[in-house]
C-alpha cells in the first residue's frame, strides 16, 4: 500500500498505552513490501510538531515492522542515529529488531564497530543485541561472542563503548567472556563509571558475594574529583542491574508534570 494509506490506517491509533501488549498489526494488511515505507514514517520529522494524534505515527510504524522482520532491518538500522535520543525507540526499538532473529546480529555488530556512527545510537545497537541473545535461546552464545568481539575490537581509547558492552555482557551473565572482560580491565580500557570495577562485574556475573576492596566513588570519579576517588561501601550489590520501569512513562502530549500547564514535549522533556 502507499504511504498515505498506511498513514491513515496508523494515524487514528493516538498515543499507546504504557505497560500495554501492542496492538495486532498484522490485523492492518501490512506485508514485507510495506517495510520501506514504515521504516521512512518512523524516520519522517514531520509528525514530530504535530499536536493530532499522527503523532504518534513514527512509534506505530516501527511496531508494525516487528511481524514483518527480517523486512526492513537493514534500512531501520540505517536511521538509529535519528532515534538515538528518543526514550520511547530505546524502549522498543530492540524489541523490533530482535524479531529479526539471527540475520540481525552482524549487521548490529557492524554498526557498533564503525566510528562514524552517533556515538548515542550505538547503544540502541548493542541493547538490540542484548534483546536478541535474550529473546532467542539459541542465540545467546553467539550474541555473546559477537559481543566479546566488539569489546576486543572497538578502539583502545572507547573506554566509555568498552564498559557499555561489558555492562551488556553482564546483563546476559556471559561468565565465559570473563576472560575478554579481565583483559579489558587489565588494559585500562573500561569505563568504570559505565559498568563498575572488576569486582562489581564479577559481582554482576555472580562470581562473588561480596567485595574484597571498598567500592569505588563512581560519581566523584565522573566529576574528575581530586581525591583518591575511593570510600568505604558496605553494600556488594551488583552495580550493573537491570532498570524496570515502575511508574507511567509521561506521555508528549500530557500535561508536563511541573505544573507550568503546556504540554511535556514543549516544557520539560529532555
Amino acid at each position: 500500500m502507499n504511504t498515505q494509506s498506511i498513514i491513515n490506517i496508523l494515524a487514528p491509533l493516538g498515543e499507546p498505552q504504557d505497560n500495554r501488549p501492542w496492538l495486532d498489526y498484522s490485523a492492518y494488511g501490512f506485508t514485507a513490501g510495506d517495510a520501506i515505507s514504515l521504516v521512512g514514517l518512523v524516520a519522517d520529522s514531520r509528525f514530530l510538531e504535530s499536536e493530532d494524534t499522527d503523532y504518534w505515527v513514527p512509534l506505530h510504524s516501527w511496531r508494525a515492522l516487528q511481524h514483518l522482520m527480517p523486512a526492513g532491518l537493514h534500512e531501520l538500522i540505517d536511521i538509529f542515529d535519528l532515534l538515538a535520543e528518543d526514550d520511547w525507540a530505546h524502549d522498543e526499538i530492540p524489541a523490533v529488531i530482535a524479531a529479526a532473529g539471527q540475520v540481525a546480529i552482524e549487521p548490529l555488530v557492524a554498526y557498533v564497530l564503525d566510528a562514524r556512527n552517533d556515538e548515542f545510537a550505538i547503544p540502541l545497537a548493542l541493547q538490540s543485541l542484548v534483546e536478541i541473545g535474550t529473546r532467542h535461546g539459541k542465540l545467546r552464545k553467539p550474541v555473546i561472542e559477537r559481543l566479546v568481539y566488539c569489546l576486543q575490537n572497538t578502539f583502545a581509547q572507547d573506554h566509555g563503548l568498552k564498559g557499555l558492552i561489558v555492562a551488556d555482557l553482564i546483563v546476559l551473565r556471559a561468565v565465559e567472556a570473563m576472560p575478554a572482560i579481565r583483559a579489558a580491565f587489565a588494559s585500562e580500557q573500561v569505563d568504570w563509571s559505565v559498568c563498575g570495577d572488576l569486582e562489581d562485574v564479577e559481582l554482576g556475573m555472580g562470581l562473588r558475594t561480596e567485595r574484597d576492596t571498598p567500592r569505588p566513588n563512581y560519581q566523584q570519579m565522573l566529576v574528575g574529583a581530586e581525591d583518591d576517588g575511593f570510600e568505604e561501601d558496605d553494600d556488594s550489590e551488583p552495580l550493573v542491574e537491570q532498570v524496570i520501569r515502575t511508574e507511567p512513562k509521561i506521555g508528549r502530549n500530557d500535561p508536563c508534570p511541573c505544573g507550568s500547564g503546556k504540554k511535556y514535549k514543549k516544557c520539560c522533556m529532555p
